[in-house]
């Protein structure tokens, strides 16, 4: 609540966010969109505990993050949430199911359990074929797919994905997006941030961000589609 965020380079402060208020629910499906520059990464690094805010209060599961040690912060990190980014950040003379791997490596899942773990993963975003190939041998779509494996191995309750469809073409993006909803459906919250409309509207519900503001929050398409329905009966 009431959220601010500066960046700070000898005396010249970059305020960033104002007064950034909101409260995601768990299982939501949350769009946050703006133009490049709104500041709509930096809210994503805040909830995702790779930033902290300058001032404000940030609840995560109904528990108060601000007097909380890094070390707290790295194991939520660790064991509640997960990233996918744009760049793909993928080994590239490494395999499919070795990059999958990479979040269980510094955890305590037993070996014999990893392998189980990493295929699931694997076959949930329709690579199992692709396991054993390096992934500079896969397409920009596979790539960001075994990204949202990676994402999913350590069963996180919240996914972010900041711009997941900006290096791939549309047919690839809309797999990826209708992944994205079908882990929603599955229970899982995910917070999307994106400049695209198309994008946004795979969303539940869409947070408008300009100049570190939100200046609107509106229900996204599947959620004005169930709306009118629901009126229609």
């Amino acid at each position: 609540m009431n959220l601010y965020k500066s960046y700070f380079n000898d005396e010249l402060e970059t305020p960033v966010l104002f007064d950034i208020n909101l409260k995601i629910e768990t299982g939501e499906f949350v769009a946050i969109m703006g133009p490049s520059g709104s500041g709509k990464s930096t809210l994503m690094h805040i909830l995702g505990f790779l930033d902290v805010p300058t001032k404000g209060h940030y609840h995560f599961k109904g528990e108060s993050t601000e007097e909380k040690l890094e070390d707290d912060l790295a194991h939520i990190r660790s064991e509640s949430v997960s990233f996918v980014f744009q760049q793909f950040n993928l080994l590239p003379r490494t395999t499919v199911f070795d990059n999958v791997m990479l979040p269980l490596i510094y955890g305590k899942t037993s070996p014999l359990k990893r392998r189980d773990f990493v295929m699931q993963a694997i076959e949930s975003v329709g690579l199992k074929d692709r396991a054993t190939f390096y992934s500079n041998q896969l397409s920009g779509g596979q790539q960001q797919r075994v990204a949202i494996a990676r994402a999913l191995v350590t069963s996180p309750e919240v996914i972010f994905a900041d711009e997941p469809t900006g290096n791939l073409d549309s047919a690839s993006g809309k797999h990826v997006m209708e992944i994205l909803q079908n882990l929603h459906k599955k229970g899982h919250t995910i917070i999307l941030v994106t400049h695209e409309r198309t994008t946004a509207e795979h969303a539940e519900r869409i947070l408008h961000i300009q100049d570190g503001r939100i200046i609107d929050d509106e229900k996204g398409f599947t959620r004005r589609i169930a709306s009118q329905i629901k009126q229609l009966k």
